[in-house]
């Protein structure tokens, strides 16, 4: 399987085979301030067995944390990553809730029905409660957990491939928080536009994806989440040797400047591991 290149992630990946305008180390506000800020962390490939409060010491004690996004037990509606097990536990869940940490559920099925729908709704209520969030791709299932399980906060993922904030206004009407792809970070004057900037989550730091050409993954992590026969992986860097070159001469993840965001206004964040970390 093969996506279309978009024109905007070329322009990306065409400016990073030199040399990217990003700040290399992420910096952050003054601790007086970034109190105040909301960070969506990655607990993607945690160790089932590790208390998510040590994780979280050992990984994200530098920001507030305000939910997790991982994956609990088996969904069919799960994307962003292939499900292999459950990241986090019942313990984990119920230590979050403990201490006001929401779950962020990754939902980015790009592939649904309403009797896939309807099979996850158990599930859904299971986490259903105010703090806790669902990540989205499609617009049916955005629609259908608003009307069906209210408390949830509902977010656009990234996957969407939002590059412009022409379109917010509609991205707006459906979900209540958008997650702009990472290239808008040093665009900072489209960012200023924004008024509903509490409505955005940007990347406090970000991977392959930033860079990738297709971002043709996602659409593979559906089929093997929905345990289609035969779905296997389908990455750029298999096919482009060029972008492969590149992802493997880098050392880390790009680290922004999110002192510079939070002072123009942005509030939301999502943060992963670094590559030396086991990553994202």
């Amino acid at each position: 399987m093969s996506a279309p290149v978009s024109p905007e992630l070329e322009e990306v990946h065409e400016a990073g085979t030199e040399r990217f305008p990003f700040s290399t180390g992420c910096a952050y506000p003054h601790p007086m301030d970034i109190a105040s800020l909301d960070f969506s962390v990655s607990a993607r490939r945690k160790a089932p067995d590790q208390p998510i409060g040590a994780f979280l010491a050992e990984f994200f004690s530098d920001v507030p944390v305000r939910s997790v996004f991982a994956f609990r037990e088996y969904s069919s509606l799960y994307g962003g990553r292939r499900f292999v097990e459950p990241e986090l536990s019942e313990a984990d869940v119920a230590w979050m809730y403990d201490h006001g940490i929401g779950y962020r559920i990754p939902l980015q099925t790009s592939l649904l029905n309403r009797a896939d729908y309807l099979r996850n709704q158990p599930f859904l209520a299971r986490y259903h409660r105010k703090g806790n969030s669902v990540i989205v791709t499609h617009t049916d299932l955005a629609q259908w957990i608003r009307e069906d399980f209210p408390d949830y906060e509902i977010e656009a993922s990234v996957i969407n491939r939002i590059t412009s904030v022409d379109d917010l206004d509609a991205w707006f009407r459906i979900y209540d928080v958008v997650v702009l792809h990472p290239r808008l970070n040093t665009k900072r004057d489209e960012l200023a536009t924004i008024a509903a900037k509490q409505r955005i989550r940007l990347f406090a730091n970000a991977g392959c994806m930033y860079r990738c050409p297709t971002m043709e993954c996602y659409e593979s992590f559906t089929l093997m989440n929905k345990r289609f026969p035969g779905a296997e992986i389908s990455c750029a860097q298999l096919h482009n040797p060029r972008y492969n070159a590149f992802i493997a001469s880098l050392d880390e993840m790009t680290e922004f400047d999110v002192a510079a965001l939070a002072e123009a206004g942005f509030t939301r964040f999502k943060k992963l591991r670094s590559k030396g970390q086991i990553a994202y």
